[in-house]
């Protein structure tokens, strides 16, 4: 059961919570897909996304950084896939300290199969049309942009805040 969130007062507001409590509710649900599809081919979800993001050989940092980790923290992760022959570990031409991570062809093969079952059943978009996907995908892409944080936005005017 997802969390509900309060309802601001302001009914532009409170239109824009429901839009993030129902993103809230779908990421869940894609995140459960790729977790079961993950398990379903011998992977955890870790695994599973670095293997997803080994189109050519990758130095380790760069790896982590795709996760959102530390290089320290996938070490244990790229030795397992290295143990079942799915990934290598080379040093770099240029740097010996650079490690590269390269798919192997099981690796491959692997990544093929997952991507093929991951997109194949997306929760929620077998009714969608080809527009409505589509309508989606521009949508989801202009809420993505990034934005300035907030410490990093132009104070307001002086007539603004006199006004407020």
């Amino acid at each position: 059961m997802a969390c509900r969130i309060t309802k601001p007062k302001d009914p532009a507001a409170a239109a824009r919570a429901e839009v993030v409590e129902l993103l809230f509710v779908y990421v869940d649900r894609l995140k459960q897909h790729f977790d079961d599809l993950a398990e379903t081919h011998g992977l955890t979800s870790v695994q599973a996304k670095v293997i997803m993001s080994l189109d050519d050989p990758e130095p380790m940092r760069s790896v982590a950084e795709c996760l959102g980790c530390d290089p320290s923290n996938i070490t244990g992760v790229i030795d397992r896939l290295q143990e079942r022959g799915l990934v290598t570990r080379v040093e770099d031409a240029h740097d010996r300290r650079v490690k590269r991570i390269t798919a192997t062809a099981a690796g491959r093969k692997l990544r093929e199969a997952f991507e093929t079952d991951l997109f194949r059943n997306v929760p929620g978009m077998k009714t969608l049309t080809n527009a409505q996907i589509a309508d989606l995908r521009d949508a989801l892409a202009s809420l993505a942009r990034p934005e300035p944080k907030l410490s990093e936005r132009p104070e307001p005017r002086a007539s603004a805040r006199a006004a407020g």
